[in-house]
């Protein structure tokens, strides 16, 4: 199923980009604020889980007004736990290699709405309780994940730009699907990035 998204996503974005009038090309850090959506098991209340994501991307201008955007980004995902009394109870921690594919429709020159599908593959996936150590969970998630995106960006005319989407994960990561626990991934996404144009 991965390699046939793959090559869904790597057909799709070929023959968007044969109708290019440009190309961008940049590179977007910034911030990933996770919590996962929980449902059939029990534990403290969930928190945001705050770190370091971002990628490169190559965008098609197929009009003034409408592009297409290829990515591949750092996601770290997961939640924080917490006790009653707000103290730190310990945290799940998903990091995945996430692949949007992007429509992008522009306002004007500089402000654009976007959404599109993306593929999430796992890279490792740990929980760890206050004073215990860390346990692996990567044979228990899905190697992978799909989602569904959308968000905004505003564009500089020296090509920085800043951007903030939402990622909703689509399906159950969890692999036993026997059990009544279903875990999806959620999370913000806000980046502070620099592009430049090839092309016409």
């Amino acid at each position: 199923m991965k390699r046939i998204i793959l090559s869904v996503l790597f057909i799709s974005t070929l023959v968007l980009t044969t109708r290019a009038q440009k190309f961008r090309l940049g590179i977007a850090p910034g911030i990933d604020a996770s919590r996962m959506a929980i449902s059939g098991a029990s534990g403290g209340p969930l928190v945001y889980r705050t770190e370091i994501g971002g990628g490169l991307f190559a965008e098609a201008m197929i009009s003034p007004t409408f592009s297409v955007q290829l990515e591949a980004n750092y996601a770290p995902q997961g939640a924080g736990v917490i006790n009653a009394d707000g103290s730190t109870a310990g945290s799940y921690q998903l990091n995945y290699i996430t692949i949007p594919l992007l429509a992008k429709l522009y306002g004007n020159r500089n402000l654009s709405f976007f959404a599109g599908p993306q593929l999430g593959i796992l890279l490792d996936a740990k929980s760890k309780s206050s004073g215990d150590p860390e346990t692996d969970l990567k044979e228990q998630i899905e190697s992978t994940d799909f989602y569904g995106v959308f968000g905004a960006e505003y564009r500089f005319t020296n090509g920085v730009f800043v951007s903030g989407r939402y990622n909703v994960g689509l399906s159950n990561v969890i692999k036993d699907k026997t059990t009544d626990t279903e875990i999806k991934n959620r999370y913000f996404s806000f980046r502070v990035g620099y592009s430049f144009s090839l092309g016409k």
